[in-house]
């Protein structure tokens, strides 16, 4: 009640309509998560947007933290060492060409972004396709369709002609591609998500925090995708399995991390507003909050300050035994950044319309964890309180001595970095460098391991 009579002596009607609008809210979601298991979260089949806001109330935001081995770093968390070869179809390699087919999705996308990808199906070497746990699919006659749901929301499926004449949809398993367009990774830094997101996601695997898989790729061959499938708004695929696909050198590819998605409506995303509400009034635990610090700083170590809601992702790890036919109870709802691409950079200049630097050296370096190290204040507090709790700071640190020089370097190298600057790779040739990629990596290790020192070295951290 203090903001409205505060906005209505400020004789603000739109102040007051806002006011209301965030009280109504705020009183619901609280006194329904004040009725519900502050554990388990209950999916219906409709998923209401009130629903998803108790799962996110009742989220993890950690993982138990991983050993990695080496080849485990560079392979991803499917990797099985034990079964190299039956878990090859679960990761890709710089050395590999991925062949695929086109499926038409971020021309549909409300949002648009600046980043270049598309999606695609995933194909075997002769013309077939993966399913989802890498089994083969043949097709004869494939062809995509698009719908839309009741939302109004269109999404491309893949349906096969046999020779009969008889229709039916296939599911094979699905990529996301990032590309150059150029034949060369030296350009706009805006497009260095190729490079960033690699990065990014092994190092929060390290850290035992959620996020998707996301490895280097040698090249990407693909059919029905034209040159530039992002930039020309590319809505259709009619390409036959016999026409010639377009190769992308130097890309990217990722899958979602194996979690079931809570949607509403296609809609699978959680808000930092609503986070950060659950952090501050309490009806989070100590445990989620000092999680949720430990996810903040992790995010400071590779500067990722893009809140937007279409970057994050609602999933349940695990679900209880179904009881009711109307609805599933998720005994661990999990929340995560699921694009981490915008990382490794800086702000946005002068102009509005312009997209943040990533993968950009000299931006990055200005932008440590912690906007004033003698208070624990963090330098993009993702609209939650800028100090974090004393206990975030000492998990923090426990987690972070798996980031030895050493390990840091070799992700670094794995992600390419030593190729993503150009400003940086000039600058170094100019000062006489004779190894050039090696004095790149050498200086992204060694800021990224003063980041690492801030977080150890940070004093009077918050005791909650």
């Amino acid at each position: 009640m203090q903001c409205l009579l505060k906005d209505w002596q400020s004789t603000s009607l739109r102040s007051i309509r806002k006011c209301l609008a965030l009280v109504v809210t705020v009183s619901f979601v609280s006194v329904a998560a004040a009725s519900a298991d502050p554990t388990t979260c209950e999916v219906s089949h409709s998923r209401t947007k009130d629903g998803k806001a108790l799962c996110v109330r009742a989220a993890t935001i950690l993982l138990p933290q991983p050993r990695l081995t080496p080849t485990q770093i560079a392979n991803g968390p499917d990797f099985d060492p034990a079964h190299p070869d039956r878990s090859r179809f679960a990761y890709f390699t710089d050395a590999d060409t991925i062949s695929c087919y086109f499926r038409p999705h971020y021309v549909f996308e409300r949002l648009k972004s600046r980043s270049l990808k598309f999606q695609c199906w995933h194909m075997t070497p002769d013309g077939a396709f993966f399913g989802h746990r890498g089994e083969r699919i043949a097709v004869e006659h494939p062809s995509v369709v698009i719908t839309s749901d009741r939302n109004g929301n269109r999404s491309a499926s893949l349906l096969d002609t046999d020779d009969s004449g008889e229709t039916h949809e296939i599911k094979p398993d699905r990529l996301k591609i990032k590309y150059l367009s150029a034949p060369t990774p030296l350009q706009d830094p805006v497009y260095n998500e190729v490079f960033t997101e690699v990065a990014a996601t092994r190092i929060l695997w390290l850290l035992g925090v959620p996020s998707d898989r996301v490895y280097p790729v040698g090249a990407a061959s693909c059919i029905g995708c034209g040159r530039d499938p992002f930039r020309n708004h590319l809505a259709t695929n009619k390409a036959s399995l016999k026409d010639a696909p377009v190769v992308f050198n130097v890309v990217s590819a990722s899958r979602r991390a194996p979690w079931e998605e809570i949607d509403t409506g296609g809609d699978a995303t959680w808000d930092w507003r609503l986070t950060n509400r659950f952090y501050a009034d309490g009806e989070w635990t100590h445990q989620q909050k000092v999680e949720y610090d430990v996810y903040r700083l992790a995010l400071g170590l590779i500067h990722f300050f893009n809140a937007a809601p279409k970057q994050n992702r609602l999933v349940c790890a695990a679900w209880q035994p179904v009881t009711s036919p109307d609805a599933k109870v998720c005994a661990r709802p999990l929340i995560f950044v699921h694009d981490l691409g915008s990382t490794f950079g800086g702000e946005k200049g002068m102009n509005p319309w312009s997209a943040n630097p990533r993968g950009h050296f000299t931006s990055w370096r200005q932008h440590p964890v912690f906007r004033h190290l003698q208070n624990c204040e963090l330098s993009e507090p993702l609209g939650g309180d800028r100090r974090v709790l004393k206990d975030a700071q000492d998990l923090m640190i426990q987690r972070m001595a798996v980031l030895d020089p050493t390990t840091v370097s070799s992700i670094f190298r794995i992600a390419r970095f030593q190729l993503m600057d150009r400003e940086q790779l000039q600058r170094l040739r100019a000062a006489g460098s004779t190894n050039v990629e090696r004095a790149a990596l050498d200086e992204w290790t060694t800021t990224f391991l003063e980041r690492v020192d801030e977080i150890r070295n940070a004093e009077h951290c918050r005791i909650d």
